[in-house]
């Protein structure tokens, strides 16, 4: 298979006490895990086996005969970018290319933050709130159940989880709650600038031919 077996990029305890390490690991084990497990028991054997979990995740969304492979699919990934979203000792206010963006879409970082938790707030029932790059600017989205801004085209900077079980244990369902502590103690905006640095490298990379040959055609060495 094509797919790495999903892991967190810290230990277990690591992100306490803002999130405690019970909820870590009863995440990881008990449904990005599966939904991994599930996943893999659907395609193996088939041509999809082959496919990396991006293309995975398009080519099944696309196929509504699919859609039980892609919404496992669509929670692994999911979850891939939001254990990386948060960090030890992370939260506060951003910096760097990010911090700039921000300030550029939404005014102020505290102007970010109240539409963060309204959007947040205004969800009905499970899914995902995302920070995405779409168009030339930041936005912030959210998605239902296993939804994923991969099949939009967005580049994702940021994922927060809203499902249940990621606040359940430590909040007792206060989403608000929630939301607060990953903005305040464990967002990884080191992760969202390199995301963002990484998207603005492949987008002077494809207009790098096309400018090349225009030179070409003016006679520019």
């Amino acid at each position: 298979m094509n797919i790495e077996s999903p892991g967190i990029p810290y230990d277990f305890a690591d992100l306490e006490p803002a999130m405690s390490r019970d909820t870590v690991v009863f995440h990881f084990l008990r449904h990005q895990r599966v939904c991994f497990d599930r996943m893999y028991a659907l395609v193996r054997g088939t041509e999809l086996e082959a496919l990396p979990l991006d293309e995975l995740i398009r080519v099944t969304e696309r196929n509504p005969a699919q859609h039980i492979v892609y919404r496992h699919a669509a929670e692994v990934w999911n979850h891939n970018l939001y254990w990386h979203s948060m960090r030890p000792r992370g939260g506060g206010a951003p910096h760097g290319t990010i911090a700039e963006q921000l300030r550029a879409r939404f005014g102020s970082y505290e102007r970010f933050v109240r539409d963060f938790k309204e959007a947040a707030s205004a969800h009905f029932g499970s899914g995902w709130l995302w920070l995405v790059w779409r168009d030339g600017a930041l936005e912030i989205v959210t998605t239902n159940n296993a939804g994923t801004p991969l099949v939009r085209g967005d580049v994702a900077l940021l994922a927060l989880d809203l499902w249940e079980h990621a606040y359940y244990l430590d909040h007792q369902n206060r989403r608000s709650a929630y939301v607060s502590a990953f903005l305040e103690e464990l967002v990884n905006w080191e992760f969202a600038n390199r995301a963002l640095l990484e998207m603005q490298a492949r987008v002077a990379r494809s207009r790098a031919p096309a400018e090349a040959e225009r030179g070409a055609g003016l006679g520019v060495p």
